[in-house]
């Protein structure tokens, strides 16, 4: 029954039901020994849940029976930085990375809990490694935009810039992108540009209130009264 059980979170994990999937490790595991997948993949499943307090048991467990498993490590550091344990998810990722040292991704978890701890000029160079690693796609365009957010926390808004281009060549999609490099294009008193930047990313996605609420601010330094009194209107229908 147990192994039924087993068989039908595995077909449950595979269809993405992570819920069910769940319960029915939970029942195999009455009867049945702990096993690095098993132990895995749970882990996964509970941070896509966001119960991450059990997802980093069900991984350290994973880790107990291989800790030399790269991906382990990995999924560890990043529920760690999802509950703001940034130390930790510091250590794991530097775990994984002794082992893999080309996984971008892994790379950029590790930028992101050292930008969380302030520690900016480590984060600029661990988001230039994921860079290296793989310099295009989701992982190289998110690099980037990490990249220029940490630029931008030690007053290097030039280079942020230049970082978000480089996202943005990517992927000219990317609202968050136009939204940073119209952040940085303001504190460099930039204005018209900025609002150009803000408009696009508004336009690609019209209900971004951290756009809208940026663009009524640039709109504000520039004297321009009712378009910001409307920008910042919208952006508080929007929950801002």
């Amino acid at each position: 029954m147990q192994e039924d059980e087993n068989a039908k979170a595995e077909i449950l994990y595979a269809q993405g039901n992570y819920e069910e999937a769940v319960s029915a490790w939970e029942k195999a595991e009455e009867v049945l020994p702990h096993s690095f997948a098993k132990c895995y993949k749970k882990g996964i499943a509970l941070r896509k849940l966001c119960r991450y307090d059990e997802a980093a048991s069900a991984l350290e467990k994973a880790l107990l029976l291989e800790p030399n498993n790269a991906d382990a490590w990995k999924a560890h550091a990043l529920v760690c930085s999802q509950m703001d344990k940034n130390a930790q998810a510091i250590a794991s990722s530097e775990k994984a990375l002794a082992l893999d040292p080309y996984n971008a991704r892994t790379w950029i978890i590790r930028g992101f809990a050292l930008h969380q701890q302030g520690q900016y000029e480590k984060a600029v160079e661990s988001y230039a490694r994921a860079i290296e690693c793989n310099p295009l796609g989701a992982d190289g365009r998110r690099a980037w935009n990490n990249r220029g957010a940490a630029l931008d926390n030690l007053a290097k808004h030039e280079e942020a810039i230049e970082s978000y281009e480089e996202a943005l060549l990517i992927d000219p999609f990317d609202i968050y992108a136009w939204n940073n490099k119209g952040v940085a294009l303001g504190v460099l008193a930039r204005h018209e540009e900025a609002i150009s930047c803000f408009l696009k990313a508004i336009r690609i996605e019209p209900e971004y209130a951290t756009a809208w609420k940026n663009l009524g601010l640039a709109y504000q330094s520039m004297h321009r009264d009712n378009e910001a009194e409307e920008a910042f209107i919208r952006a508080e229908e929007l929950g801002l």
